[in-house]
């Protein structure tokens, strides 16, 4: 019985051998991976390696011609695949919270595209303009030259004629268009005072109270009777229209659940009855303007975009179901997190500063200009060996071309520290190991940051701190958050390949290396 218990192993063990090496020939030659339910091409590989090489540049494009780099994009886009296909099986895309989203989404992108092709084409600010503009406010300027007030002299104009335009552009919609109002459908019936004591009466009775409500006791009860009416009003009236634009209708619950989505701070502005009329005309505004988009700049470019901003926003509903909602992170494992890593949980260093800021400009001779500007300004206040320097407030207020700062002699009254946003700290990052350095009372040397020049001094420091487990608590959160979501969105990952029975073919991937090799 043994032997034949050996003898049936070793059959097995040769048979998986046998499976293990079988070379699994392509379907066909541009097949590159095929997977549960779809396949990979030649094609959908090169073109999200064209993406990388876009964000990598050509110089390090040499780097990716590998084969388990290959690989790996054939993995992630049979991930991807498997992602949207449980976003199907899930159904997400019919849910009406979703539609309603996706809805706003569109909606802005026609809007910025408006925007966009206003600037381009309607709204643009001439050399004429900015002369006269300067010839009409000299005081303003004193006695520095146009070069020097050139950009902020086009920024004021370029504000004042975006308003006019859109202004007019607003009043030409309106006038052409075709408009139906019910605003009496937005007025909410005001409670009676016999409706209010019967209310009152009730929540003593509910709150088993023997004691009179105070004042403001009443006032509160008062305001959540009139939540009450007003949810009971828009629900009784929610399919009626509230008001048409070219024909087509708008319910009064369409508004309303528009209302609801604002914010908590935004939504309190529009209790009375001609706040909401406001924002009723509003809304019209929008949709005409939305219209106007729709029939003159929604083209085949942005709808593609749409698209994939649909589908990134489905993936992250579907990673909040599978992943986000799964995250839980107890006290203890936060302690023993902050335990572990207690050196790194530190205050960083905090200044605060004046600089001079200088226009960088964008002509040759508008950037020679600022160089000259920030180097003059610079040997002000450093004049060299045994020599005195002018005081920062004095050259700031002459030099500066940053009106809020300038006028308090370069002074900015808040702390300045690195950020623990990565992004932002990445956008600030020249700006801070510039100022940051400095201890307190030195000067910086002239540095460029974001198209202008800057010479900074520190008039105030803090050094970093070791912070507690109480003041660290944000952030260990927000890092044992990110390394769980890491680890969950793994194990999806992995568990939706393993359902995919994703298998690469080796010799479509060595036949794109060999052609990429030539190229190169």
């Amino acid at each position: 019985m043994f032997k034949q218990f050996i003898t049936l192993i070793i059959i097995l063990l040769i048979l998986l051998n046998f499976g293990c090496g079988e070379k699994k020939e392509p379907p066909a030659p541009d097949i590159v991976a095929t997977f549960a339910g779809g396949k990979i091409t030649r094609k959908e590989v090169e073109d999200y390696l064209g993406k990388i090489v876009k964000m990598i540049g050509p110089t390090d494009a040499k780097k990716i011609h590998r084969k388990d780099v290959y690989e790996d994009v054939a993995r992630s886009l049979a991930l991807d695949a498997m992602v949207k296909q449980k976003i199907r099986e899930k159904k997400l895309d019919k849910r009406e919270n979703i539609k309603h989203v996706m809805k706003h989404i569109s909606e802005e992108m026609n809007i910025n595209e408006l925007h966009s092709q206003a600037h381009q084409g309607k709204i643009k600010v001439s050399e004429t303009d900015i002369q006269r503009y300067f010839e009409d406010n000299r005081d303003q300027f004193k006695e520095s030259p146009l070069i020097e007030n050139k950009e902020e002299i086009r920024s004021i104009l370029q504000s004042k004629k975006e308003k006019e335009y859109f202004r007019n552009y607003l009043e030409e919609l309106k006038k052409n268009a075709v408009i139906t109002r019910e605003y009496r459908l937005l007025k909410v019936p005001e409670p009676s005072e016999a409706d209010l004591s019967m209310y009152y009466e009730d929540q003593i009775r509910a709150s088993g109270s023997v004691k009179r409500p105070s004042l403001v006791e009443k006032k509160k009860f008062e305001v959540a009777f009139r939540n009450e009416l007003e949810k009971k009003w828009f629900e009784e009236n929610r399919n009626k229209p509230l008001f048409t634009v070219h024909g087509k209708r708008y319910t009064v619950g369409e508004f309303y659940q528009e209302l609801g989505e604002l914010p908590l701070h935004e939504r309190k502005k529009y209790k009375s009855f001609e706040a909401l009329k406001e924002l009723m005309d509003r809304m019209i505004e929008r949709l005409l303007v939305l219209e106007d988009t729709y029939d003159q700049m929604l083209n085949t470019e942005n709808q593609e975009e749409v698209k994939h901003i649909r589908e990134d926003m489905l993936k992250q509903i579907l990673h909040q179901e599978e992943v986000d909602d799964k995250l839980e992170i107890s006290d203890e494992e936060m302690k023993s997190y902050y335990a572990k890593f207690k050196e790194k949980f530190v205050e960083p260093p905090q200044a605060k500063i004046s600089y001079i800021r200088v226009g960088g400009g964008q002509t040759d001779d508008e950037i020679k200009r600022a160089e000259k500007k920030v180097k003059e300004a610079y040997k002000k206040l450093k004049p060299g060996f045994l020599k005195n320097g002018e005081p920062f407030e004095k050259v700031a207020r002459d030099y500066s071309e940053d009106p809020e700062t300038a006028k308090k002699g370069g002074k900015l009254d808040k702390w300045i520290s690195e950020s623990g946003d990565m992004f932002v700290e990445m956008a600030s990052h020249t700006f801070h190991e510039n100022a940051l350095g400095l201890s307190a009372g030195k000067i910086s040397s002239p540095f460029y940051f974001h198209g202008s020049y800057y010479i900074v001094k520190v008039r105030e420091r803090k050094e970093p701190r070791p912070l507690s487990f109480k003041e660290a608590t944000v952030q260990i959160k927000n890092e044992m958050t990110a390394i769980k979501h890491e680890e969950l969105m793994r194990k999806m990952g992995q568990t939706l390949l393993e359902k995919a029975n994703l298998v690469v073919y080796d010799e479509v991937i060595e036949s794109m290396l060999k052609t990429n090799k030539k190229e190169d």
